[in-house]
């Protein structure tokens, strides 16, 4: 779908962006004001070419999501990659204003921001399985950080608490993707990122202080 999607030229580009901003200027007049039947009508139409001049802007640029997830491809799947680079590309078109330069520029560093927060993220909870799972030449060290890791997890819910287990392999050794997960606990990606990110703040809470507490 990607390579089938012709490119924008820069009058295009110009007034999709133009749309765009309109629409979003109907939906404040919307939600703000009280407004006639006639009025309302009329701004629910441009609230919509808003989001269909939105949606144009976002397959144009869908190119650029695996170009920029390719510098990140031994850090995460690739899917979950081009997932968080094409929300990143999303959050790009939703607040863009002229004034921050290119968009094609401006879309690049949203999709690397996107790919490289969920990567940090993947990456404390990977490191605090790890220092539990990683053979220790200090038994005694190895034993507080397990107690820790589960004093962590039993401070989580049980939805969080399966979203760790299923995201980071915690009981097979399978990483599963944010989709994977969506679909067996029959809730949205996004719902599934969501809770992730809960669940790894507070984790960290408690993974935090094992070094000066093991000193």
């Amino acid at each position: 779908m990607i390579e089938r999607t012709p490119t924008l030229s820069a009058v295009e580009q110009s007034l999709l962006l133009a749309r765009i901003a309109d629409g979003h200027a109907a939906a404040g007049t919307l939600a703000a004001t009280a407004v006639s039947n006639s009025l309302r009508l009329k701004l629910e139409v441009r609230v919509k070419d808003g989001q269909s001049a939105r949606e144009r802007l976002v397959l144009a640029h869908l190119r650029l999501v695996p170009d920029v997830a390719a510098t990140y491809a031994d850090s995460m799947p690739f899917a979950d990659l081009l997932q968080e680079g094409s929300l990143g590309l999303v959050r790009a078109v939703e607040s863009y204003v002229p004034a921050r330069g290119s968009f094609t520029a401006y879309a690049r560093r949203w999709i690397r921001r996107s790919i490289a927060r969920a990567i940090a993220a993947s990456s404390h909870a990977s490191d605090a399985y790890a220092t539990v799972t990683t053979d220790s030449p200090d038994p005694e060290r190895l034993s507080l950080v397990r107690r820790r890791v589960h004093q962590a997890l039993a401070h989580l819910d049980a939805l969080e608490a399966r979203v760790l287990e299923l995201r980071f392999g915690l009981l097979d050794g399978t990483v599963r993707s944010l989709d994977e997960i969506g679909r067996r606990l029959g809730v949205t990606r996004e719902r599934v990122r969501q809770i992730l990110e809960i669940a790894l703040a507070r984790l960290r809470h408690v993974v935090a202080p094992l070094a000066p507490a093991a000193a």
